[in-house]
Parts: C-alpha cells; sequence; structure tokens
C-alpha cells in the first residue's frame, strides 16, 4: 500500500481538480485552457494510484465507470483524461487489482447519487424560479432527499460500509471524504469568484 499521508493528499488533489476542470466548463470561471492541461497531470496522478494501490483501483475506475453511464463526461479535458486511463488495463493488466464486489456496489451507489443529484438539482432550480409554497411540495422527507442527493451521501454510506466491513480500510474512507470535500470547497471557490445565479443557467462559453 502507498503511504497513507500521499493517499490522502492525492485524493484532495483530486477532487479539487476534477471539480476545476468541471466548473471551467459548466459555468465558464475558470480558464478552459487551463483546464485542459489540468486534466493531463490528474489523470496521470489517478493513473498512478491505479495502477499501485489497489483499492484506488477499485475506487476511481468505478467512478469513471459512473460517469460514462450516466453520461457525465462531457468536455474535451474530461475526454483526455479518460482517454489516458482507459489505456491502463490494456498496459498493465497483469499487476492492475480490483476488488469486484465493492466495485459493484460502489457503481450501484453512485448510479443512484447522480440520478438523485439530477433531481435534487432540478428541485433547487425550481425553487429559485418560483415560489416554492405554491410550487412545491416542500415535505420534510422530500427537503432531506434534496440535500442528501445534492451532496451525493450514497456512495459516501457505500464506502463507509465497506470500510466497517473490512473491505476498505480506514485511510480509504478519509480519503474519500477529503475528496469529496476539496471537490465541494472547489465549487464553493468558483461560485465566490464569479455570480452564478441558478435562474440563468445557461452562460456565454469560451472557446
Amino acid at each position: 500500500m502507498l503511504n497513507e499521508l500521499f493517499i490522502l493528499i492525492s485524493y484532495a488533489l483530486l477532487g479539487a481538480g476534477i471539480k476545476y476542470i468541471d466548473q471551467a466548463y459548466d459555468i465558464d470561471v475558470f480558464s478552459r485552457d487551463k483546464a485542459n492541461f489540468i486534466a493531463v497531470p490528474t489523470a496521470g496522478l489517478m493513473a498512478y494510484l491505479i495502477i499501485f494501490d489497489p483499492p484506488s483501483a477499485t475506487i476511481f475506475f468505478s467512478i469513471l465507470l459512473i460517469v460514462a453511464i450516466t453520461k457525465k463526461i462531457d468536455n474535451i479535458a474530461f475526454y483526455i483524461g479518460t482517454g489516458i486511463l482507459l489505456f491502463l488495463p490494456l498496459v498493465f493488466h497483469d499487476i492492475l487489482q480490483i476488488a469486484w464486489l465493492p466495485f459493484g456496489i460502489l457503481i450501484f451507489s453512485g448510479i443512484l447519487d447522480e440520478i438523485g443529484n439530477d433531481w435534487a438539482d432540478k428541485r433547487r432550480k425550481k425553487k429559485r424560479l418560483n415560489n416554492p409554497r405554491k410550487n412545491m411540495d416542500n415535505s420534510t422527507l422530500k427537503n432531506l432527499g434534496e440535500k442528501f442527493f445534492l451532496h451525493r451521501f450514497v456512495m459516501k454510506i457505500a464506502v463507509f460500509v465497506l470500510t466497517l466491513f473490512g473491505l476498505f480500510q480506514y485511510i480509504y474512507l478519509f480519503a474519500f471524504l477529503l475528496f469529496d470535500i476539496m471537490y465541494l470547497l472547489m465549487e464553493q471557490y468558483s461560485f465566490s469568484i464569479k455570480r452564478y445565479s441558478l435562474t440563468k443557467p445557461e452562460l456565454p462559453m469560451k472557446g
């Protein structure tokens, strides 16, 4: 297993880097040229973890398959990163190790997260566009569900359960949470440097 501190730092950098790329294309807040440049070392770091750290291979290949299934690979930077990662099974097939039970559980939980996140995001946009008291079902259950899926808790719970049953070491639970925290912090940072209203989600895109 790789050094634990290296794993934590790597997951943090990957969470921030992936969201930087995402926001560069989604809300045009960062340079797309820089996002494309960042995609290469980001994919390289993820590739290194996948090759030399079996639990990371299980986690990151499940994430890659999830975003492919849910059609979230939607810009050139992500195509670059995905292209790099897709070569790994071909070149390093003799040393790559994936734990198939956790892999299946993570894929299932991740797809639920993406479906739920799309629902929660649409619901949040409707609240901004309309008077929620008149136009939305604001039941406590649906409000809790919205917050739950906005932060993609299904996969976090899955990683926690896999850790609890000894299929992952605790360092990967902390690393996964750190990945998510840095992802969210980069999102908040992007919003802080460029005001973005959900009432006007379509912004002009730069080449």
